[in-house]
């Protein structure tokens, strides 16, 4: 008997975000990886799982993804990804910002925020990465509504317990470097299929 359907949404498409430290490199396309690896762990475990991205080269939009967790009663939709700095880091320190980060949904605040610190000391251990914590992103003058799109669409179809992980940096290169390494990948969707283990325990 499942445990529970999971929603994973392996961030933007194939060829979305290049890593700027090797030529050939995509975060849609680690994402996609990720993904795949962490179905299969989760699959182990006993829980059902969809992903956003069936094959390498779709690329939904922002509300299909979050729909599929809600219409389909998941009890969790993640949102994975890599980072790159904002415009307002100085090029002379942009390689060095590095660390996970993992954005709840403002919809369950207590239950969403121990799940995504759970999550992202888990991540931040594998990666040995700094450890960014965790946040909520709002829409500016929006207190009640989550900036993400997949989070608030996933939210508004009924799947409350939402969240989008970013694993380092791509501009990186010692976070790139681990998500350019498949094996590093596959030890990634371990150690956070463990988390979702114990925490839908």
């Amino acid at each position: 008997m499942s445990r529970g359907l999971i929603v994973l949404d392996p961030g933007h498409g194939q060829f979305g975000n290049p890593h700027t430290t090797r030529e050939g490199y995509y975060e849609g396309t680690q994402n996609f990886i990720l993904a795949n690896a962490l179905k299969a762990e989760l699959e182990r475990c006993g829980f059902e799982v969809m992903t956003t991205r069936p094959q390498i080269e779709d690329n939904p939009d922002l509300e299909e993804r979050g729909k599929l967790a809600g219409v389909n009663h998941a009890i969790l939709f993640l949102s994975l990804h890599s980072n790159a700095p904002g415009s307002a880091t100085p090029p002379e320190q942009y390689k060095a910002v590095r660390g996970a980060v993992t954005y709840y949904s403002i919809s369950d605040p207590v239950r969403n925020a121990d799940l995504a610190t759970r999550l992202n000391d888990a991540v931040s251990a594998c990666m040995e990465t700094t450890n960014r914590g965790i946040k909520t992103r709002t829409y500016p003058d929006r207190p009640d509504l989550d900036y993400y799109g997949v989070l608030r669409h996933s939210v508004g179809y009924g799947c409350s317990c939402a969240m989008l992980i970013e694993h380092g940096f791509h501009t990186n290169p010692e976070d790139s470097a681990f998500l350019q390494s498949t094996d590093c990948l596959k030890r990634l969707a371990r150690a956070e299929a463990d988390v979702l283990d114990s925490f839908f325990d």
